[in-house]
């Protein structure tokens, strides 16, 4: 059989590049949607330009996620099931449709909330693109500074309900990883935090990007204190994210701490064998210690070049990490203690490259329309500044738009 099912000549590999694909895009939606909360519930006023990029950003990518398990299915038609069959509670896709439909409302409320002032004020116009706006406000066209506070309160409501669900969204992929007794590498009450924490790592990684290379893209110049803000947040979870990993290496890597399969598995897969440069080199070093040490250098934290630098090098641990733990897992055989289940990836075909990168190619394709119909780059200062962050300063000249400011209404998209 095509694909990455490899299998030793007694066990299979069931669970390939698709399946570790899935939760580092899960990831990524709770990550980014964290990141559209600094402004909504942190009054983090520095990020209210990044505010709305980032509900986009999450958007395409929860709206995307559920491809890579579809992908991965020998029967697709089955999805149906679990929406019109009860399964509760002991179904995890079960509780994963749940979680995913109450995401999507969610995030759609948000949308409309986050955007509602902006497309009504674009909605004041004449011609088509005044009409869809007015459509997307839903006829409610008021924008008098009372209506925006008002859905400020609204958006604070719906970011805290967001985080909860975020953690619910991410957090089970690591439940369900760590309840699988049946393999050692994975049944550790560390996994489900390990996923969140790193998909908050991820996250902040991809909006960095995002935000890098959207504002050039409308010809805007990047605000430094929302990048700098953002490498910061970056830099703590990365040293959180970081601990966790030590932790977890001291409690599978030592034989005092550790069980014997788990030792065995450990020492034999990811620090001496087939994942040892996936761990040790992209993982740890890549991932983690390289962005921590290029941080330290004070020429390379505040420039452009140097903060992508370190986005990618996080992005890129973050993955070999689910890369590590889905098929690291799967690689020390249940059968016996000197056999390694091996695997493959192929370029085409069932379970490949080419399909993760249709996935993500959909996930851009959605950003894109979003992108189009909804104008993040005046949404930043629909909204009046909240009076909790009235200790904040002003803005840094050269900030993507000041939060208070009307925005300029303009015939065309974002």
């Amino acid at each position: 059989m095509g694909g990455s099912l490899t299998h030793s000549g007694l066990e299979n590999a069931y669970w390939g590049l698709m399946v570790v694909t899935y939760p580092f895009i899960s990831g990524l939606v709770a990550g980014s949607f964290v990141v559209s909360s600094l402004s909504h519930v942190f009054h983090q006023r520095r990020f209210d330009a990044l505010a709305p990029l980032a509900v986009l950003t999450s958007l395409a990518l929860l709206i995307a996620a559920p491809l890579t398990v579809l992908g991965d299915s020998r029967q697709p038609s089955n999805f149906l099931e679990l929406l019109t069959r009860d399964h509760l509670p002991y179904s995890p896709l079960s509780t994963f449709i749940v979680i995913w439909l109450t995401y999507i409302v969610l995030m759609l409320v948000e949308l409309y909330v986050a955007f509602r002032v902006t497309n009504a004020r674009i909605g004041e116009g004449e011609g088509g693109w005044a009409r869809l706006h007015r459509a997307l406000a839903l006829g409610r066209r008021n924008t008098s500074e009372r209506a925006a506070r008002q859905d400020r309160k609204i958006l604070f409501g719906l970011s805290c309900a967001g985080i909860v669900l975020a953690f619910l969204f991410h957090g089970y992929i690591g439940f369900v990883f760590g309840a699988t007794k049946a393999r050692a590498l994975w049944a550790t009450p560390l996994m489900p935090v390990l996923f969140i924490v790193s998909a908050m790592v991820s996250g902040i990684a991809l909006m960095w990007l995002v935000y890098f290379l959207a504002t050039r893209f409308v010809g805007r110049r990047p605000d430094r204190q929302v990048a700098s803000g953002l490498l910061s947040y970056l830099m703590l979870f990365l040293l959180l994210d970081l601990f966790l990993d030590a932790l977890n290496l001291l409690t599978s890597a030592v034989p005092e701490y550790a069980q014997g399969s788990t030792y065995y598995g450990f020492s034999h897969l990811m620090l001496n064998g087939p994942f040892t440069f996936s761990y040790l080199g992209v993982q740890l070093a890549i991932g983690m210690v390289f962005p921590l040490v290029l941080w330290l250098i004070p020429a390379a934290r505040r420039s452009w070049l140097g903060g992508a630098v370190m986005s990618l090098a996080v992005l890129a641990g973050v993955y070999a990490m689910r890369w590590n733990v889905v098929l690291g897992g799967q690689a020390e055989s249940k059968i016996s203690s000197n056999t390694i289940v091996t695997t493959s990836v192929p370029l085409t075909g069932f379970d490949s490259i080419q399909t993760v990168l249709g996935v993500f190619a959909v996930a851009l394709l959605l950003f894109l329309l979003f992108s189009w119909l909804f104008p993040w780059s005046h949404a930043g200062g629909t909204l009046p500044p909240d009076p909790v962050a009235s200790s904040v300063g002003p803005n840094e000249p050269g900030q993507l738009l000041t939060p208070g400011r009307p925005p300029v209404s303009r015939e065309g998209g974002a």
